[in-house]
């Protein structure tokens, strides 16, 4: 979650494996919001409390021709699907979509996120415990705003105490070169079998989901420790430096270099 001040800009957004949810809390007057999401294309004046949604997995484009403050949460579909368990559903990014044609106005979601802001800078357990109710709530009433339908997902394609085996295996090999066999190794499943089930309960192939986990640990090193672009780069698992930075560009806009410089802790 962070609170953004902008000036006028024109760029685009790659697809992230989030769903990002943009509150201005202040805008200039005479402001116009322009953006392209998918295929869909809007243009209006923007207004402080008129939120809007950009789907997982979905490029944007924004043009925008004032300043404004916004207050940004992006939540990743990991976190959804915890959050959801059985009910969350195969496609993220479709499960909100309708919250991208337009922008909108919801005074409760406006209030769940400015708590949510202010328990970031909390330190007691019990904040951690608020931001989680917070986040459940205002996840909830997206989907209901949606017009999402959640029914619980009976039929389990791949369990948990397999994919908990497949991420202790990641967690203490990323560094090494992992197949497609060591995952379904660690799974205790055939390759054809494990890469099937793997995109029925995840949604996504378990080659891209190796690259994220190695992307968010190399993020992790980035912002906490010293260690050098290159040895991240070969601590996660990256072929190279360029590999490693060619991936995060990609998945970012952002360079390793620049990635440290904004975040570092």
């Amino acid at each position: 979650m962070i609170l953004v001040e902008q000036g006028p800009h024109d760029f685009s957004d790659p697809a992230f494996d989030e769903t990002i949810l943009a509150l201005p809390l202040e805008v200039q007057n005479d402001c116009n919001w322009g953006w392209k999401i998918g295929e869909y294309r809007h243009r209006q004046k923007a207004e402080a409390g008129r939120m809007l949604v950009v789907p997982a997995e979905t490029e944007s484009r924004w043009e925008v021709d004032g300043s404004r403050k916004i207050l940004v949460l992006a939540v990743p579909n990991d976190t959804i699907r915890n959050v959801l368990g059985a009910a969350c559903p195969r496609q993220i990014g479709a499960a909100f979509w309708k919250l991208c044609e337009h922008t909108w106005a919801d005074p409760f979601i406006e209030v769940l996120m400015n708590r949510l802001w202010e328990t970031t800078a909390g330190h007691e357990v019990a904040h951690d415990h608020l931001a989680d109710g917070l986040l459940t709530s205002i996840l909830s009433q997206l989907l209901l705003r949606a017009g999402t339908d959640l029914q619980p997902n009976t039929a389990i394609a791949l369990p948990q105490w397999r994919l908990k085996r497949v991420k202790e295996f990641v967690d203490n090999n990323l560094g090494n070169e992992i197949g497609l066999e060591h995952l379904a190794d660690a799974a205790g499943l055939s390759r054809r079998h494990f890469a099937r089930s793997f995109y029925q309960e995840l949604g996504e192939t378990p080659h891209r989901w190796l690259m994220q986990e190695r992307l968010e640990k190399a993020k992790e090193l980035l912002t906490g420790t010293n260690a050098s672009i290159c040895e991240i780069a070969e601590n996660c698992g990256f072929s190279s430096q360029s590999h490693f930075t060619t991936a995060l560009k990609q998945s970012t806009g952002m360079t390793p270099h620049r990635w440290r410089q904004l975040f570092r802790r």
